[in-house]
């Protein structure tokens, strides 16, 4: 098997290139690295190496070192290549991914599993989100509402790269929930899953997961599974700003299930109409602006779409 990896040195405000730079100095097998320049040169990136593994028949491992959003932007890459193996090293600030789903250490781990041969992966799901003509996979969760807009501050805010730069980056996901707390206006939904509709008011946000955290450690699915061939729903509205600041106190433990505001459900597909208003989407963090006022957001589970690069 060859070795590969993509490396985001500007994850987690650098950690990205101190955990490369460590990496480079254990590693004792040949190998190839692909350094990213730009948003969505991994995926660019992945989809060359797995085009070119899946013509010369050939199976390809790819390490990751970086953050949720350049796992998500591999994965968009590799989905459906089945002679390709997905392995991570956590370099982010949220790294919700790591704590999902198996992360290598360290340069012998991963050594060991390529020296081994026996492409000992295990098929993991993925989900995919469908806006119109937007079509886009995601990794641990997607979803619409208060998730997204927090999401988007955190993006397009200075404050996340200083709390990186000591370290405590998961934290700008909690400071900007505070501050969205007072500035989101909720919204009413349809939600269709096998052909019944049922109808929500003063929905906070509605998250579809693969997996059991996200915003940086909140238990938001405690039961999800990432290979049960299902999407887990979590939908919280009617709730007062306050008490949905003593929730999201509660993901972090997985006890916000005992909320009467909170819906949780699993299913293969969902699909969303948003009543009279514009809304932003997020998948694995990465925003996504529907381009017309309530929109229709399909959410469909992908089975075994991916193998993910684990030791036994």
């Amino acid at each position: 098997m060859k070795l590969h990896f993509i490396i985001n040195e500007f994850a987690g405000n650098g950690k990205g290139k101190k955990v490369w730079e460590r990496l480079k100095k254990e590693l004792q097998m040949p190998y190839s690295f692909h350094s990213t320049q730009y948003k969505e040169h991994a995926k660019k990136i992945a989809l060359h190496l797995s085009e070119k593994a899946s013509a010369n028949n050939e199976h390809i491992v790819i390490i990751v070192v970086g953050g949720d959003g350049t796992i998500h932007e591999v994965l968009n890459g590799v989905i459906g290549f089945h002679k390709v193996t997905l392995g991570y090293v956590a370099a982010g600030s949220g790294n919700d991914f790591s704590r999902g789903y198996f992360s290598f250490q360290n340069a012998e781990q991963i050594e060991q599993f390529v020296l081994k041969n026996e492409c000992t992966y295990q098929q993991m799901d993925s989900g995919v989100v469908k806006i119109n003509t937007i079509q886009e996979s995601f990794i641990n969760n997607a979803g619409i509402g208060f998730d997204a807009f927090v999401a988007n501050l955190a993006n397009q805010s200075k404050l996340k790269k200083r709390l990186n730069s000591v370290g405590l980056g998961k934290l700008s996901y909690v400071y900007f929930l505070i501050y969205g707390l007072f500035k989101y206006k909720v919204f009413d939904c349809t939600v269709c899953i096998e052909g019944i509709e049922k109808s929500y008011k003063n929905v906070w946000f509605i998250t579809l997961s693969n997996q059991p955290y996200f915003g940086g450690g909140m238990k938001i699915s405690p039961k999800s599974n990432p290979d049960d061939g299902l999407l887990e729903l979590t939908l919280v509205h009617n709730l007062p700003r306050i008490k949905l600041l003593v929730l999201f106190v509660t993901v972090f433990f997985g006890a916000h299930t005992r909320f009467r505001a909170v819906v949780q459900t699993k299913a293969e597909k969902v699909k969303i109409r948003v009543k009279e208003q514009q809304i932003l989407c997020h998948t694995d963090g990465e925003i996504i602006r529907p381009s017309t006022n309530n929109p229709t957001l399909e959410f469909v589970i992908q089975p075994k779409s991916w193998n993910l690069a684990k030791e036994k």
